[in-house]
């Protein structure tokens, strides 16, 4: 495929429907548990409630109303587990790394068996990394497991309110369990699942080693843009990278404007209401709004601090090096890809 053709299908959007029903849960989920955190002087613990609400509304598959409601209390009693294990091992960076290998060796073994389990196991993953990455988690655990909560039970209210004034598609949901047991027994993935827990493993090491704040930002990008095919690996990588860049500088502008807590919680629901249809419009789109939204609740997270346009640059050489581990490690596991595309570039 010639190079232009690929930039094209880099940047091209995708002409999906309006998902008003998901745009409008995402924005109330996101925001509600701020609003409770705001009137009870707690916004340093209710941003884990709002990216807790973020995460269910990125897990929820929109099937059947009573499988949607099963899954999502899968998916907090494991995300809330896996919270638990990475502020336990916080600190200690080699059983973090090993929990990181282990669990993203599964995560490889799973692609292509089941959005479900897939991605239930890759926000596990970010849960420990973040957990394990972030000061003070141990110590205020419960705190922040009551505001997950209250997303969570926030998040099934919302979901019934919405499911019975606007009717939607449903989607097929796969069983779990059975994409599990599926996926040990089969062996031809198991090549991508070692380059892709290694290339991990050895991501999170470096962040360690060079002392890069916030190095799970850069995981998390690896996780992310290795998991699709060597194709949609390169598209993802642009993509990110380049909404992330386009949010951050945006969302720190915006920041310098309204700094109180009152306008980044606005700021918070209407990047959040409009990640689902960035999103599905395209991934670099989508990227922009949730850049933003991390932005946004890192500022609520501390008041006073000032440093709007550093915390931009750093989140945004984090996920370049992201993109970047990412591409290495599809290159490792599909050389072919990138030789056809230098070939298809020279013969333009």
């Amino acid at each position: 495929m010639p190079l232009k053709e690929h930039l094209e299908n880099t940047f091209k959007f995708n002409p999906a429907p309006t998902p008003i029903p998901r745009m409008i849960l995402c924005s109330l989920c996101t925001t509600l548990p701020l609003v409770l955190g705001y009137f009870l002087h707690q916004l340093q613990y209710a941003i884990f409630g709002g990216l807790f609400g973020f995460v269910l509304i990125l897990n929820d598959h929109f099937g059947p109303f009573q499988q949607r409601v099963r899954h999502l209390v899968v998916t907090y009693l494991f995300l809330s587990l896996a919270f638990y294990v990475g502020a336990l091992i916080s600190g200690n960076s080699i059983l973090t790394a090993i929990t990181l290998f282990v669990i993203s060796f599964i995560l490889g073994k799973s692609k292509d068996y089941g959005i479900e389990l897939e991605r239930l196991l890759l926000f596990m993953a970010l849960q420990i990394l973040t957990a394990s990455g972030s000061p003070g988690i141990k110590e205020n655990f419960v705190g922040l497991l009551i505001y997950c909560t209250f997303s969570f039970l926030n998040y099934i209210i919302c979901l019934t309110f919405v499911f019975l004034f606007s009717r939607h598609a449903t989607e097929f949901m796969a069983s779990k369990r059975q994409t599990f047991n599926k996926i040990i027994h089969q062996k031809h993935s198991t090549r991508f699942a070692l380059i892709f827990a290694l290339t991990s493993t050895i991501g999170f090491l470096l962040a360690n080693v060079f002392h890069i704040s916030r190095g799970y930002w850069a995981v998390g990008t690896t996780l992310i843009v290795m998991l699709p095919d060597s194709a949609q690996s390169f598209y993802k990588s642009v993509q990110r990278l380049l909404g992330t860049l386009v949010g951050v500088i945006l969302a720190a502008f915006l920041v310098k404007f309204g700094h109180d807590p009152i306008s980044l919680i606005l700021f918070v629901l209407v990047a959040a209401y409009f990640a689902p249809l960035g999103l599905i419009r395209n991934y670099w789109l989508g990227n922009i709004f949730i850049a933003a939204l991390i932005l946004f609740l890192l500022e609520i997270s501390n008041p006073h601090f000032t440093g709007s346009f550093d915390l931009a640059i750093l989140r945004t050489l984090d996920i370049a090096l992201g993109c970047c581990l990412g591409i290495i490690g599809t290159f490792i596991n599909n050389p072919k890809f990138f030789i056809s595309v230098d070939k298809s570039s020279n013969h333009n």
